[in-house]
């Protein structure tokens, strides 16, 4: 049984956790995974306990945690733009993250889906959609097909990619989004919650709305975590 660390105690962690326990309900006999516990810098949160999972260290000590594997579940519109950072805090080689794919999510057979990322129930990737590292696709989410992802993006619930659209690095796509057919959201863009997304993003931007537009001057996803 492979020991597992998750990073995160926020709310993603969960949906974490609930894939992780779908995945050893497959074999009760036999589990694929044992959360050997949840790594967070929130000072009050050690020893806090998420779903039967325990927090118990920062960032920082998972080196000493050997022998076990790592998945990122930090992401929100505040924290975004730092998980690349905390993936580079925690020392450990790049096989060293597991790809965790809940069970009732449909991933086709021409589909890649890349190291640390994470599938949540009912997410779909169709042919050929090609997902970077330490992507975390939220539930409900589907990509059509050819559609690309960069490394370190959130893909929040029920998000729609359609055919051949792109997004970039460290992006976030708000929960019920829709991207239209082969645009492309630059790296560490945020798309809003709700948007239709029919023209091309530029890097960094905040946008939202139907059509989305960019919202001039916001801070919206810049804060720090």
């Amino acid at each position: 049984m492979q020991p597992i660390v998750i990073l995160g105690a926020g709310g993603n962690s969960r949906g974490v956790i609930d894939a992780i326990d779908a995945i050893n309900s497959l074999d009760p006999a036999r589990p694929r995974y044992r959360v050997e516990g949840i790594l967070d810098d929130v000072a009050e949160n050690l020893g806090r306990v998420v779903l039967g999972c325990k927090v118990i260290g920062r960032i920082e000590e998972a080196p000493k945690l050997k022998g076990c594997r790592f998945v990122n579940g930090i992401s929100s519109v505040a924290s975004f733009r730092l998980i690349p950072e905390v993936i580079r805090r925690t020392g450990a080689a790049p096989d060293a993250f597991e790809t965790i794919v809940h069970p009732r999510a449909t991933l086709a057979a021409s589909a890649r889906i890349g190291r640390g990322s994470v599938v949540l129930a009912g997410g779909v990737l169709g042919p050929e959609a090609d997902v970077g590292d330490h992507v975390i696709i939220l539930q409900n989410t589907s990509l059509n097909h050819n559609v690309r992802v960069g490394d370190f993006t959130t893909l929040s619930a029920g998000a729609t990619l359609l055919g051949y659209a792109e997004i970039g690095r460290n992006a976030f796509v708000g929960a019920a989004a829709s991207i239209a057919p082969r645009v492309r959201v630059g790296d560490s863009a945020l798309v809003g919650m709700g948007s239709v997304v029919i023209a091309d993003v530029a890097a960094g931007k905040v946008v939202a709305g139907n059509p989305a537009r960019e919202i001039a001057g916001s801070r919206y996803g810049l804060e720090k975590a």
